[in-house]
């Protein structure tokens, strides 16, 4: 397909299969001949296999056109084309998310690329320059000449107003790349340069990745993070395009949850489902199948965990719950702690709507019961963006079902009338990001709804309700309570007459539409807090002594006896 983008054509090619789910965008920087024209493009894409790859996998493909050849083009240019091309791609399946008009979903966290000979050398170029636009990118023949824009502060393209003291470097940002070329020494200054920006030491490993070998160095936080470096003779065959696309674009993701993202390790479609971690059950509501992920503490027998709490983890928009399932780290919490079975449901179509959707949360519980004896006064209900409107609406409409809910950067959303009329308590810990357009200022009907329901008498005045305390990074979220990243909290904290946290509302510092693991961790702690005894509309105080950590320790420690 030839799409034409600020006077420059680009070859592209939009996969039958693309439709539901979020899309990659892969682009590929070909040698200067092959991307001097739409025709030599369009073949180039072919042979080299990357045009059947986009089509397996739902992807959108993108090959700039470049007559004047790579060496005259700026190291932002595909970020510049996906700004502008991201919105355009409209679906050939007949198949698209609801709200987006017909268009693809090309997600900023899904974004790859791979160059060859003068192409590779422009894209670690845009390596140096633009760290944080790729989740991965393999250079193939080249390698960059220019590092210079290491010193320049990053592009912190995914949070336009950063906080002031938010001053990254391009050359501090870890990134995923796969160096191929002849001879070792040609990528020496490669290896050096993004081996400091990921903090990576040592003589690397060797492995291998299908038939070719590499030495790997990674970043000592053992995340995503890696430089690897192959020798050998290399070309645009589609054997080697298969490798890089299975072996390094579907095993990492940059998580849209920070001004330049992180880069997180990430199991494919297949290789999720045909993991052990989560298990696969379903059941019917309204006439459709519902399918859920289970995961139950690890080093714990489905037995051994008969009596546990439930929580719910519900999908945004566009985001199957396989992709979601250990994104917000809910299941390592629950690995750590041993204390809830966790619950990963899939919406038709990867979308929530309360009318079809709400009542197959009842359903899942009667089959967790019956398979794991859960505790049925202690099931949570939490969800981010188009899940978190879920959390608020089924948790509102359904409230004998739920202890807790944690809405998460959810955009508005009404709540049963019936709810406020009816007496139901209903503790609810809110997040939302500083820097999300989607959910800045939609919290303050649901708090107010909140504070009224929970019996908390906040006073309200030109700034909003006054809260009875501040946490934050210094007074709660701290290292030995756990937190890595608790800087970024503060929550204002509503106590009902008893001084118990009933409300809690916590706006993340420079957070996009998004989530990290640390918000898992204090939502449990303020929702592990509370019980609905006989699904009733009260809900009392479950004693706590200790911290989460210890206490959720030594009930793991009890159940492995």
């Amino acid at each position: 397909m030839r799409i034409a983008w600020e006077g420059r054509e680009l070859y592209c090619h939009i996969s039958t299969k693309a439709g539901f789910d979020p899309v990659k965008t892969l682009y590929v920087c070909a040698p200067g001949a092959d991307a001097a024209s739409y025709e030599a493009a369009a073949r180039f894409a072919q042979a080299s296999g990357w045009r059947e790859i986009a089509e397996q996998d739902g992807a959108v493909l993108v090959l700039p056109i470049v007559p004047h050849g790579w060496r005259a083009e700026d190291a932002g240019l595909l970020m510049e084309i996906y700004r502008g091309t991201r919105g355009s791609f409209p679906t050939q399946s007949g198949k698209s998310l609801y709200g987006r008009g017909g268009y693809l979903w090309c997600w900023e966290t899904l974004i790859y690329a791979v160059g060859y000979e003068d192409g590779a050398s422009f894209l670690g170029d845009a390596s140096a320059a633009c760290p944080s636009f790729f989740a991965a990118a393999a250079l193939v023949g080249g390698v960059p000449q220019d590092y210079t824009p290491g010193e320049r502060p990053s592009s912190h393209w995914l949070v336009e107003n950063v906080s002031a003291d938010y001053k990254t470097l391009n050359r501090e940002l870890p990134v995923c790349l796969w160096l191929m070329v002849r001879e070792r020494q040609e990528a020496d200054a490669a290896v050096r340069y993004f081996n400091r920006s990921n903090g990576a030491q040592g003589p690397g490993c060797e492995e291998m990745f299908d038939d070719i070998s590499a030495t790997v160095y990674r970043a000592p936080d053992g995340g995503a993070a890696q430089v690897r470096i192959s020798t050998g003779t290399f070309g645009p065959e589609p054997a080697l395009a298969r490798t890089v696309f299975s072996q390094l674009f579907e095993r990492v993701i940059r998580w849209k949850n920070g001004p330049d993202g992180k880069l997180t390790p990430f199991m494919s479609r297949a290789d999720f489902y045909a993991s052990p971690r989560f298990a696969l059950d379903s059941v019917v509501y309204g006439g459709r199948s519902y399918g859920f992920f289970v995961h139950v503490p690890e080093g714990l027998t489905a037995e051994q965990a008969r009596g546990l709490p439930l929580v719910f983890s519900v999908h945004g928009r566009g985001e199957p719950a396989w992709m979601f399932a250990e994104k917000n780290g809910w299941d390592r919490l629950a690995d750590e702690t041993g204390a809830f079975l966790l619950a990963v449901p899939d919406s038709p179509e990867n979308i929530w709507f309360l009318e079809r959707d709400g009542g197959v949360f009842a359903r899942m519980i009667d089959r967790l019961h019956s398979r794991y004896g859960i505790d049925r006064e202690r099931v949570y209900l939490t969800g981010f963006s188009n899940g978190g409107m879920m959390t608020r609406e089924a948790g509102t409409r359904y409230p004998q079902l739920f202890a807790a809910l944690s809405p998460w950067n959810a955009p508005p959303a009404e709540t049963w009338p019936g709810f406020a009329e009816g007496g139901w308590q209903m503790p609810c810990f809110i997040y939302l990001g500083d820097n999300d357009p989607v959910a800045r200022g939609t919290e303050e009907p649901l708090l107010e709804q909140m504070l009224r329901a929970n019996c908390c008498a906040a006073v309200r005045t030109a700034g909003g309700f006054v809260p009875d305390a501040i946490y934050n990074g210094e007074n709660h979220y701290t290292a030995a309570r756990g937190y890595t990243e608790g800087e970024r909290f503060g929550t204002a904290v509503y106590r009902d007459a008893q001084g118990v946290p009933r409300v809690c509302v916590t706006v993340m510092k420079n957070m996009p539409h998004g989530a990290i693991h640390d918000e898992s961790r204090a939502a449990w702690e303020f929702m592990r807090r509370y019980r609905r005894p006989g699904n009733g509309k009260a809900v009392e105080t479950v004693p706590h002594t200790e911290s989460t950590e210890t206490e959720c320790a030594k009930q793991k420690e009890e159940r492995l006896k």
